[in-house]
């Protein structure tokens, strides 16, 4: 109890008129009040005056409702715990029903359950029920139990098991730990009873805030796996959760101009085309009076005829969520035309699977090196303080995210053929009081034996890893052909010298074959897209954009697109500071990935900048550049663990204060881009300064920005 004085005596009313079961020979209520700021304790007292089997005790401190069912098991005489709050969220009616439970089933301990039923309770707020929801389902895979209400507070045990726990928690995260630890236990006996919830709100009375659910998902990793990378894992999981419920909230799906804009409405006209129309050649489009709503982008190509601009790599990975969205719009009767809003909704559902699945491949590229720790930061902030989160969770169906996965993996499963090797420097490793900043592999089994620099685990290879990685490298390179690029990491990893140059060469000249599966299986994932060229064009390769969009490799604007004001990569995206200085740091460790970072970034860099519209049109930052973060978050691992092993602290606080600085100022950026204060593609010196501070835009911004001229620029003048 905790400043209940307005239904505090409702509840022990409620209590001790319940009836108990047959099977309960005696029973006592322990109030236990949480250091109440009101009348709650002296209330307690004066009932407990008229009943024997109330008793309550005062904690001097509010320390958590862990802390209290924990002074409560103390005082208990009983051999049987049953937690009730005293805020009667949760009716004590449903008390025989879970004793009943526990007692005929012979459980080690009964959860109630506000959710198996699917029920709503009104003012039950959606993002809670969302989150809530999501953190049982991962509690009932850690545990292989199936837990539909992890959070509920309705929870009977005996007190032996409560102290064989050993439980830690002091908080609202009681019931988390408690769950986890026990259910780990096979032979701990589990069920759940069904209750009804009658939900307040914070001017009621709501005790439980944000921080509390953040504390409890914490500890959900924590406890669930048992400390091993959990900070890591429990950083995607919040990413994943504050995503989710930021998409639930803004739905943008229900918006007509939103989802399938820009370049998604070419990325994305191969499904309705080929599924719904039966028509390639968008043919159908024209003068189109059917009884949906539809757009389409094409170009022409020969014989007049429409082509599609893009390539048709993100319609192959949206297929699944395009298809769940028809099913959804036949069964509800939204428009099927494929643009509707059930169609929408799960092509941003992909993108933040999509985001997942990325976090979860680049997590295990960074724990190869880096401390969970420093792997936890470099996650959090690769997905906040770049553009990344704006192309997950806004633009969504723009290709970043995707291929943000697909180079992730390939990079891991890169690392995995050749041998994934651990550690950097020598000299780093052995440096006393620093801890060890070398993660050993983590394998099923626990640690191995021993983390030596430049050590390999054991290579990857055969059929099915090739095919793997043409998939891969095919997908890539069909949602953006210049991504081809990537192929260098899987020549260059763990060549860090001439004579480990020479020996990767002979090994890839003796897995010849292996190498043909990989490259076969790119071409076959393409040959869609070529089948689709020369029907459209004649033509088995065709470059969809026209004549008057190409790359100007002989005048890259690279100072234009890492500074200027525009789209500057360095100004919107400073993160990317840290991550190109942690290149130097992969060479002083002595990385394997040292060699294809050194490479593929300027690469990259001047290809990027190489096409006609170096800002790439409307849009947030340099997007080009989201496709490999992957790369760029191992070097800026790299300098940060460099940074903590350093001898002198000077250096540490000097990084890791940039570190942080540069990741906020890219959080504020993605604010103020959502607000208008920078604008899409006509930011000048004085815009930003004016913007500089400000979360939305001052009266004179639109007078200071200065439009691009698109027409001069794709004549190679005016870039």
């Amino acid at each position: 109890m905790y400043n209940e004085a307005g239904v505090i005596r409702s509840t022990l009313e409620k209590v001790i008129d319940t009836e108990m079961p047959d099977f309960v020979s005696q029973y006592e209520v322990i109030v236990v009040d949480d250091c109440s700021t009101d009348d709650s304790a002296t209330l307690a007292e004066r009932f407990s005056q008229e009943s024997a089997e109330i008793r309550v005790i005062r904690l001097t401190l509010n320390a958590g409702k862990g802390a209290a069912v924990a002074a409560g098991v103390d005082a208990a005489n009983g051999d049987t715990i049953l937690v009730q709050d005293a805020d009667l969220e949760l009716d004590p009616v449903y008390i025989p029903a879970l004793l009943k439970k526990y007692h005929d089933g012979e459980k080690g301990i009964v959860s109630g359950t506000r959710f198996r039923s699917g029920r709503r309770y009104r003012g039950h707020a959606a993002p809670a029920v969302t989150v809530n929801r999501m953190i049982s389902f991962v509690a009932s895979r850690m545990t292989g139990r199936e837990i539909t209400d992890l959070t509920c507070g309705y929870k009977l045990f005996s007190k032996a098991l409560y102290r064989k726990l050993d439980l830690k928690e002091k908080g609202f995260g009681f019931e988390t730990e408690l769950m986890l630890k026990a259910l780990r236990d096979r032979d701990t006996t589990y069920d759940e009873t069904e209750v009804t919830y009658l939900p307040r709100k914070r001017e009621e009375g709501k005790k439980i805030r944000l921080f509390d659910g953040i504390a409890i998902t914490k500890n959900l990793f924590r406890h669930g796996l048992q400390g091993s990378g959990w900070r890591s894992v429990l950083t995607i999981a919040l990413i994943i959760i504050f995503m989710t419920v930021n998409m639930l909230n803004v739905k943008h799906w229900r918006d007509e101009r939103r989802v399938i804009e820009w370049d998604a409405i070419s990325y994305y006209a191969y499904l309705p085309a080929t599924f719904i129309y039966h028509d390639l050649s968008l043919s159908f489009a024209d003068g189109y009076e059917g009884p949906h709503k539809l757009i389409v982008w094409p170009e022409k190509g020969p014989g007049d005829r429409y082509v599609i601009k893009t390539t048709m790599g993100l319609s192959i990975l949206w297929l699944p969520f395009f298809l769940a969205g028809h099913a959804a719009a036949l069964i509800s009767g939204a428009d099927a035309g494929g643009y509707s809003e059930p169609y929408k909704f799960f092509l941003l559902v992909s993108a933040l699977l999509f985001l997942l699945a990325g976090l979860m491949f680049l997590r295990k590229i960074l724990l190869a090196h880096a401390t969970d720790k420093i792997t936890a930061l470099v996650l959090a902030a690769f997905a906040f303080g770049t553009n990344l989160y704006w192309y997950t969770l806004f633009q969504g169906t723009m290709a970043h995210v995707y291929n943000f996965a697909l180079v992730s993996a390939f990079i891991w499963y890169s690392m995995k053929w050749h041998g994934v090797q651990t550690g950097g420097s020598s000299t780093a490793c052995t440096r006393s009081g620093q801890g060890d900043i070398f993660r050993r592999h983590e394998s099923r089994r626990g640690w191995n034996e021993e983390h030596i620099p430049g050590k390999n685990k054991k290579t990857k290879k055969g059929l099915w890893p090739a095919v793997r990685l043409g998939l891969l490298l095919g997908l890539i390179s069909l949602i953006r052909p210049t991504n081809i690029i990537i192929l260098l990491f899987f020549l260059l990893y763990g060549a860090a010298s001439w004579k480990e140059l020479a020996a990767r060469t002979s090994g890839l000249l003796k897995d010849y074959r292996l190498l043909l599966i990989i490259a076969g299986t790119a071409v076959i994932i393409w040959l869609p897209q070529m089948i689709y060229w020369r029907e459209m064009t004649g033509h088995w390769l065709w470059f969809s954009y026209g004549n008057d969009e190409r790359f100007f490799f002989t005048d890259p604007a690279i100072v234009k697109g890492l500074f200027s004001w525009r789209k500057g990569l360095f100004i919107y995206t400073p993160l990317m500071i840290v991550s190109c200085a942690g290149i130097i740091a992969l060479w002083i460790r002595r990385s394997p990935h040292a060699p294809a970072v050194t490479l593929f970034v300027p690469l990259n860099i001047y290809i990027i900048f190489s096409w006609w519209c170096w800002w790439y049109g409307g849009g947030f930052g340099q997007r080009a550049f989201i496709d490999s973060y992957a790369l760029m978050a191992v070097s800026a691992a790299a300098l940060l663990s460099m940074a903590m092993t350093a001898g002198r602290n000077i250096f540490r606080v000097v990084v890791m204060t940039a570190f942080l600085l540069f990741a906020t100022l890219g959080i504020f950026n993605n604010i103020q881009y959502y607000h208008g204060a920078i604008h899409w593609d006509s930011m000048t010196r004085e815009a930003w300064f004016d913007s500089f501070g400000r979360i939305r835009p001052s009266a004179r911004f639109n007078d200071l920005l200065e439009a691009p001229d698109y027409e001069m620029a794709k004549k190679g003048a005016d870039r």
